[in-house]
């Protein structure tokens, strides 16, 4: 055969391959889609019937434990699962039960592969928040998958099972850091009943050598928002050694803290680190109390730029704060000007007074802020 005829046999050979992918594509693709229908309009059905069990209960007869194998049930039972509360979870409840939902996810968690059935039975599982799975999730806290490790923290805090804290606490010793940062979030569902075990935490390991995930925790009491931390939280803030923690803590007490937060970060504002102070200047602004507007004006001045902007952007929200902002346009030193005019523009009082010449009524305030604006006197930060 001679050189011509290999390279004519070649390009057929590959001209069919590529044909034969073609149509394989075009086929599984159309069997992907006939399946997304099925499973759309049996799980349609399900949601029906699910929803006549909780309006009428005992009157759905045609759910068994056929159903539990179903990933279009699962996906009803999760959907209807989310809209309930009170009650009607019990209805629920009942199916579930009847269905052998629980166990059947369980042995799909249970099993050793594949892991993507292993995940969506972990995902399945924290969905429904069922207190029959506890113990199961609570094992698979040392799963060797972290995915499935982060679902069942969220499952058992869904279902509001507070034996769990302690454990998921001591995990945190053992994890990534993206593993505690997704625990963190999980015991945020827990509320108030994990506020006193997260702050003993936070108390033991503020000034820990290691990185154990302080400042998640501490962000999350403010993302619980009891005020009772408050106090205890402003305590570490002088013995804590951590930059990081330093400021998780700060940002907490702008949420939590209130005006008896105030001492300990008049403090802080006074610090070496330009990233306390300005996370400082921001939890001053949380607060809203005017009596920081001084301790703000003095940060306008601050050399560091974030400072400044957050300085002046918390006096732009502060009662009176822009009568400071409108003064320190006078100021000799122009990185405060500029400040001032970023936020007095960010809040409104440019075009405000824009408005107020166009209209006649400008006072000499807004003469001098348009002015400054159109002016070249802008620094660059």
């Amino acid at each position: 055969m001679s050189a011509f005829e290999l390279a004519v046999a070649a390009m057929i050979i590959m001209f069919a391959v590529s044909a034969t992918l073609l149509v394989a594509v075009v086929v599984l693709k159309l069997v992907n889609n006939r399946r997304r229908h099925a499973h759309q309009k049996r799980r349609a059905a399900f949601l029906k019937l699910l929803s006549k069990h909780i309006a009428a209960p005992g009157s759905v007869e045609e759910l068994t434990v056929q159903e539990a194998g179903d990933d279009a049930f699962l996906d009803a039972v999760i959907d209807v699962r989310h809209m309930l509360a009170g009650p009607t979870v019990e209805e629920l409840a009942g199916i579930i039960d009847r269905t052998g939902l629980i166990g059947y996810q369980a042995k799909r968690l249970q099993s050793r592969f594949p892991l993507g059935r292993r995940l969506r039975a972990a995902v399945s599982l924290a969905e429904i928040a069922d207190a029959r799975a506890a113990k199961l999730l609570l094992q698979h806290l040392n799963d060797p998958i972290p995915e499935i490790r982060v679902q069942a923290a969220r499952g058992l805090a869904r279902m509001r099972y507070t034996a769990a804290i302690d454990v998921i606490l001591d995990r945190f010793n053992h994890e990534t850091p993206w593993v505690r940062s997704r625990f963190a979030e999980s015991l945020a569902l827990f509320d108030r009943d994990v506020v006193w075990p997260l702050m003993a935490f936070v108390r033991v390991h503020h000034n820990h050598e290691d990185d154990v995930g302080v400042p998640d925790i501490v962000r999350i009491l403010g993302v619980i928002g009891d005020s009772e931390v408050g106090p205890p939280l402003a305590e570490l803030l002088y013995t804590a050694t951590s930059v990081e923690v330093k400021i998780a803590i700060i940002e907490t007490l702008g949420l939590v803290g209130g005006p008896m937060a105030l001492r300990p970060l008049r403090r802080m504002i006074q610090s070496n680190d330009w990233r306390i102070r300005a996370k400082t200047a921001s939890a001053f602004s949380e607060i809203g109390d005017p009596s920081v507007k001084p301790t703000l004006a003095e940060g306008l001045e601050d050399p560091s730029w974030w400072v400044r902007r957050n300085c002046a952007a918390g006096l732009a929200h502060l009662p009176g704060g822009i009568d400071f902002l409108h003064k320190a346009l006078d100021s000799d030193d122009e990185f405060s000007r500029d400040a001032a005019a970023e936020a007095l523009a960010d809040s409104g009082e440019l075009v405000a007074a824009r408005d107020r010449l166009e209209a006649g009524t400008a006072d000499e305030r807004d003469f001098k802020l348009v002015a400054y604006m159109h002016s070249s006197d802008l620094v660059s930060s």
